[in-house]
């Protein structure tokens, strides 16, 4: 038979034990309350602090650039912007057509003479272009630079002189390119590079490298429409709007992202009106002129320097085949708006769609 403890009984009441064992009982009922007050205390903390959201905005790659950080530590993220900006501007010194001493303004001024040695980044982005032009059969291109200038988007836009746009269309072709170890040729005089299809997914792509190299998993990068994005927003997944080509501030779809990007080509954003038709800056290498036939492509990929690439790809291949090339690449998704306003989606697409 069960006993008491004989420590737990007070001499000449027989129910004493009972009552001891419920002081103790009570001792521990109060001290875990206490334990229960002191948790919810601690998760009343983190509900109050939890990570906040950075940003930094600069005028970059003759864009606005915005950097975004999540996270709990303000100095580690206002460290991470920086380092980001530093990163971005670095690329744009080297591969900006309008900076003089830039790797670019090198290259175009002296390839078709003789090698011009360049950063190791210029190349990895010059291969990476050419890689592009093969798989799309030439509709990427960065040897347009010549016949783009002509149009002289910068400045409000105009026609070129027929003379020299006819000499700057015969210089076209990512063939004339011979990269040999960390020099450039052209096999034409006359070719002219423009990276502006590319380099600010390679510079958002860097920018996030730096970000990370902070220890920092939550971030978004938008350097006018190039987007990259890492983690999570404070507020769940990141939400990326994707414009109507023909209607500002209207959306047509939000698409949801977690480490991946988001690149959009579109004819609305450099242009001018001339004679009733619109003149745009994503040209067809063959020809040299505006493309027709699509208002604008967005394309979801890992890198943002592929979707970048390729959202301006698919733009000059046109609804058809643009939608072909998207759908034969691995991890790979766009959205294509053709010149009525009818949208086509690729076949895995809605799985980022917001419904």
């Amino acid at each position: 038979m069960y006993k008491k403890n004989p420590e737990f009984r007070i001499p000449g009441h027989p129910s004493c034990g009972w009552v001891a064992e419920f002081r103790i009982l009570k001792i521990f009922t109060l001290l875990s309350i206490a334990g229960l007050l002191s948790l919810m205390f601690v998760l009343k903390s983190v509900a109050e602090n939890p990570k906040k959201r950075f940003s930094g905005t600069r005028l970059l790659m003759g864009t606005t650039v915005e950097v975004i950080i999540v996270d709990d530590n303000e100095k580690v993220a206002r460290k991470a912007i920086n380092d980001a900006f530093s990163a971005m501007e670095r690329i744009d010194r080297l591969m900006s057509n309008f900076k003089e001493d830039s790797d670019i303004s090198k290259i175009n001024r002296g390839a078709g003479i003789e090698d011009v040695a360049v950063d190791g980044d210029v190349i990895e982005v010059i291969r990476k272009s050419i890689y592009y032009s093969e798989i799309s059969d030439g509709a990427f291109d960065i040897t347009v630079g010549g016949a783009e200038e002509l149009y002289d988007f910068g400045n409000g836009g105009k026609l070129p002189e027929e003379h020299k746009f006819k000499n700057a269309v015969k210089d076209i072709g990512y063939k004339n390119i011979r990269v040999k170890g960390n020099t450039i040729h052209f096999f034409k005089k006359g070719t002219k590079l423009d990276l502006g299809g590319i380099a600010a997914g390679y510079a958002v792509d860097k920018g996030i490298e730096a970000i990370k190299m902070c220890g920092i998993n939550n971030a978004l990068i938008n350097a006018g429409g190039d987007i990259r994005a890492i983690g999570e927003s404070e507020n769940g997944q990141w939400k990326v709007g994707v414009l109507h080509p023909r209607e500002d501030d209207r959306l047509k779809d939000t698409l949801l992202l977690k480490n991946l990007s988001v690149a959009t080509s579109g004819d609305y954003r450099k242009y001018f009106i001339s004679g009733g038709k619109r003149y745009h800056h994503i040209l067809n290498p063959t020809t040299g002129l505006s493309t027709e036939g699509i208002q604008s492509v967005t394309v979801v990929a890992p890198l943002a320097v592929d979707a970048d690439a390729l959202s301006t790809a698919v733009f000059v291949l046109g609804k058809k085949r643009g939608m072909e090339l998207i759908e034969r690449l691995k991890d790979v998704e766009g959205i294509i708006i053709d010149s009525d306003g009818k949208v086509i989606y690729s076949s895995g697409i809605n799985k980022y769609i917001l419904h």
